[in-house]
């Protein structure tokens, strides 16, 4: 009987008896370690082949056969915005995205994701320890990569979790000396922390915010997070707006640094000194805000600002729902989160 056998990954056609014909096509490896084998019949040797040609254009195929064309950092920062952002708290989703970009895509981030090894990974933690990170830090960066890689095998991206079997450092206790700062030592500092510049403006951002804590003594995530609680974020397309300076409430609006919401959202930005003016661009609309001044310009048309511009601790700072609606998005506030939605 015939037997017509493929390159490997391409299937096999072979005919049984007079009226029976097989295609056989891997999967490769089932979870027990057996090989996944996918077999048609039919009379004839067109049906088969037909059979095993629309297969392969079928997404169980392409799903379970095709290598994934993700890297590590394509993948988690998928299932970081998809499965993740809307499942965790604030202060939650914050911490898992900075172990993330800080431990694990510098070190795995260009390597497919179906290509890294439990040895990898292994040498990661080791090197972590290594470097003096702390049991918790690492523990979070294990975890993190062990629930990746659990979704990335529900997705069938993956065959097997490389975490599995991983050993983390021991964890211990150490003792650390304390070295107390004197009566000077302590008023040097807070004169220094209170320290301003020739123009009135602090010379240190969070000067009061570390005079806080030498004044009562709380640890410093205490002090992170009354900060965090009080602060507003901004999240344009369901990323984080990363600015340099936090944003203000004036007349109940929010207002940004400028050229952070505009190079976000796509526009060019110009700054006119002499008379005080943003002037924006994007797809055929141009924006122009005055300084202090009630009113902007839409194309040539003047509109009213419930907020104008204005500058702040030396930063241009603009009302972010008019700047976000005026170039076509939709802006949506979350009270308990303190987050401004622009989408």
């Amino acid at each position: 009987m015939e037997n017509k056998r493929k390159n490997n990954g391409e299937g096999s056609i072979f005919q049984v008896s007079d009226n029976k014909w097989i295609a056989k096509i891997s999967l490769g490896t089932r979870k027990d370690g057996k090989p996944n084998i996918k077999q048609f019949s039919g009379k004839t040797e067109a049906v088969v082949k037909n059979k095993l040609k629309e297969f392969k254009k079928s997404s169980d195929y392409k799903l379970k056969h095709m290598p994934s064309n993700d890297t590590v950092k394509s993948y988690f920062t998928m299932w970081l915005k998809e499965f993740q952002y809307n499942k965790l708290k604030p202060l939650s989703y914050d911490r898992l995205e900075s172990t993330v970009n800080n431990h694990i895509i510098p070190n795995l981030g260009n390597i497919k994701i179906d290509k890294v090894t439990r040895e990898q990974i292994q040498v990661l933690i080791n090197e972590l320890h290594h470097k003096g990170l702390s049991y918790s830090s690492i523990k979070k960066v294990y975890v993190a990569l062990n629930s990746c890689y659990k979704h990335a095998m529900i997705d069938d991206v993956v065959l097997k979790n490389p975490c599995l079997g991983i050993v983390l450092p021991s964890q211990t206790e150490t003792t650390k000396q304390i070295t107390a700062f004197t009566d000077n030592e302590v008023e040097q500092i807070k004169l220094e922390l209170v320290r301003t510049k020739a123009n009135g403006d602090m010379y240190y951002t969070f000067g009061y915010a570390f005079l806080l804590i030498l004044n009562t003594g709380l640890r410093m995530g205490e002090a992170l997070s009354l900060l965090y609680a009080n602060s507003i974020k901004v999240i344009v397309d369901k990323e984080k707006l990363f600015l340099d300076v936090y944003p203000i409430i004036k007349n109940d609006r929010t207002l940004v640094p400028m050229r952070a919401i505009f190079e976000k959202l796509g526009a060019t930005v110009d700054w006119d000194d002499k008379t005080k003016t943003v002037i924006a661009t994007k797809d055929g609309v141009e924006i122009k805000l005055t300084i202090d001044k009630d009113t902007a310009m839409i194309n040539g048309l003047e509109t009213k600002l419930d907020t104008p511009a204005t500058i702040e601790n030396s930063r241009t700072m603009v009302p972010v729902r008019f700047i976000s609606e005026a170039l076509g998005k939709t802006v949506e506030w979350d009270g308990e989160n303190r987050y401004v939605i622009v989408k």
